[in-house]
């Protein structure tokens, strides 16, 4: 008897439990974001998805984002025609996107609606990522950095909703030859200098590759193709064994490699390669790809 009551009881609470859950009112303004339903952070990477719906049956009436850009704060200020929206050090800089022609004009060049006339209108789109991207486009962002971007609106009856969009900054990988900063061509004829190539990858490597490029001397592409698993010029360092066998001594490989954010590479082996040379240029691309899909490449280069 009393395993049945437990089970009415249960059965019982479920049931108000479902009833008592309070209806979403479809005559609320909503913010969707249907690739990251939870607005969870995201990582500014090459694809990222950033595109909002904005709802508002009751017809909008005030839409703002304001950008939490932290350091970078005036950076959206020529985008902004309000003074008091401004950003500085101590002010998050604010996009009023129906009032501000000036922001208005901005989001219209990158496909958006914006402007007097989305009063009234009961729907919006906007892509946040091609807004944050294009503002700090050409910006040397700190690695580790974060930004975020608010979405007030209101609609002609008085109803609001908020959400908030956070975003993270990696820096894509980096290469530095202390011995050669500027990667000038490095004569193999003259006195001998290091040629140590560090790579930072606070991302994360995913790959790396060494291409040997057209007009090479001959028996210098003989030397690298020999040493590739499929007799090219392309060294993958993380994917083939048989160039991390020909090159343990100068270059890692393999797990050495992968999720590494810090590696060195030695192209010193050019210099007893250089004795079976003729005169000529030799070219080596790097190709360094995070684990954020951020890419980077620089060219090591060496005369004879």
């Amino acid at each position: 008897m009393k395993r049945v009551f437990k089970i009415m009881f249960a059965a019982v609470l479920a049931a108000c439990v479902f009833s008592c859950k309070k209806p979403v009112n479809p005559d609320l303004p909503t913010i969707d974001w249907p690739s990251n339903a939870n607005f969870s952070q995201l990582e500014l990477a090459p694809g990222v998805d950033g595109a909002i719906t904005i709802s508002a049956p009751g017809k909008l009436d005030v839409l703002t984002i304001t950008m939490g850009l932290g350091d970078y704060a005036i950076l959206a200020n020529p985008y902004i025609g309000v003074s008091s929206n401004k950003g500085s050090g101590k002010n998050s800089p604010v996009f009023d996107v129906i009032d501000d022609s000036t922001v208005a004009s901005f989001l219209q060049k990158l496909g958006m609606s914006a402007g007097p006339g989305l009063r009234g209108k009961s729907a919006a789109n906007f892509d946040l990522v091609e807004i944050l991207e294009t503002l700090i486009e050409g910006q040397p962002v700190q690695n580790n950095t974060s930004f975020t971007m608010r979405i007030d609106l209101k609609d002609q009856a008085g109803n609001s909703k908020t959400a908030t969009a956070k975003f993270h900054f990696t820096s894509a990988p980096t290469f530095t030859w202390d011995a050669n900063a500027a990667f000038n061509t490095v004569d193999l004829n003259a006195a001998k200098i290091s040629c140590k190539v560090k790579i930072t990858a606070p991302g994360k490597v995913e790959t790396l590759t060494v291409t040997l490029e057209n007009g090479a001397d001959n028996s210098l592409v003989s030397y690298i193709k020999n040493r590739t698993s499929g007799g090219n010029t392309v060294l993958d360092l993380v994917n083939d064994e048989k160039v991390a066998q020909s090159f343990a001594e100068y270059f890692p490989a393999g797990a050495a490699v992968s999720g590494k954010t810090e590696l060195l590479m030695d192209f010193g082996f050019m210099y007893d390669r250089a004795f079976d040379m003729g005169a000529s240029t030799n070219v080596f691309t790097i190709k360094a790809v995070d684990r954020n899909g951020k890419e980077t490449t620089a060219q090591v280069k060496f005369k004879k």
